[in-house]
């Protein structure tokens, strides 16, 4: 068994899974609720403490964490949603556990899941977009992950969709993150509707549901839609995948924004191929494809 650690955003999920990649054991902590603490220490204490708990219980044979940024030699570099410049895990863990450690990009852990176990499998070329705190991505081509020598690359996340648009964490300007990030719509629908700004997500999902039909709010949605297409016509026009799986915190808001994105999506206002346009699908792992993906690689 592997233990596979998922470092989002926003939240730490650790999990123990087996060889068929079923999740048997799961630990988990929304890094929102942190206050008044310094957030690289207590990420360092929370994953070291619960590996201990876990290899106490468990055989474990490696160890994958799936981490925002960019991962190189076993350092996590650019967190630029956690204001963490550099953190070197790998050798925290090794520093406590004599168990072989790999690290990747969270959002290409998860797309390597959905294409061995999940929505993804019977494609060849596909692309996974997962839309939570920020936005990351992947690339798979005849069923290889696409990467590059110097850098992994794909950052779908910050390409520009409006020049000279809102400031993004990374340093530029209209950033498609900063316009279809989760974390950026609930910060305009918290306040559109005037709502708590410590609201929890479940809560703002079922406010929302309730309102969406308010002009104010569908406005909102609407524009988020129109935004989340540009950035998608971009990536199509680009790579010519055959399918398009989100993932994140995205998958929640199905009945709000996937519904109206698949109904735009199919007008084929934006697309440059009208005729074989990829096929959208959601994610069917969910937040659990950053901990199985994490094994994979491992």
């Amino acid at each position: 068994m592997k233990i596979g650690i998922d470092l989002g955003g926003s939240h730490i999920g650790i999990g123990v899974v087996n060889r068929q990649g079923k999740i048997i054991e799961k630990i988990e902590t929304d890094l929102n609720l942190v206050k008044n603490l310094n957030i690289e220490s207590f990420i360092i204490k929370y994953i070291v403490n619960n590996i201990k708990e876990l290899t106490n219980k468990y055989k474990i044979q490696a160890i994958g964490i799936a981490a925002p940024g960019t991962p190189k030699n076993g350092k996590i570099t650019t967190m630029v949603n956690l204001g963490i410049k550099e953190l070197d895990i790998t050798n925290i863990i090794k520093k406590e556990y004599f168990i072989p450690i790999t690290i990747k990009n969270d959002a290409k852990c998860a797309a390597i899941a959905e294409n061995k176990y999940g929505i993804l499998k019977p494609y060849k070329d596909s692309i996974f977009i997962c839309l939570g705190t920020g936005i990351g991505g992947s690339v798979f081509v005849n069923k290889k992950e696409l990467s590059f020598n110097r850098n992994p690359g794909i950052e779908i996340g910050h390409m520009i969709i409006q020049k000279d648009g809102i400031n993004c964490k990374c340093g530029k300007k209209g950033c498609f993150e900063t316009y279809c990030s989760i974390k950026r719509l609930k910060q305009k629908l918290i306040e559109i509707m005037e709502l708590p700004k410590n609201i929890q997500s479940e809560e703002l999902l079922h406010i929302l549901n309730k309102r969406k039909d308010e002009h104010k709010v569908k406005n909102i949605l609407n524009e988020y839609i129109e935004n989340l297409i540009v950035g998608l016509s971009n990536i199509i026009d680009i790579f010519e995948p055959q399918a398009i799986c989100f993932g994140g915190s995205f998958v929640y808001f199905e009945e709000v924004l996937y519904k109206i994105l698949v109904e735009k999506y199919y007008s084929k206002k934006y697309m440059f191929n009208k005729e074989n346009i990829p096929e959208l699908k959601l994610s069917v792992l969910g937040n659990d494809a950053g901990i199985i993906g994490a094994t994979i690689i491992a």
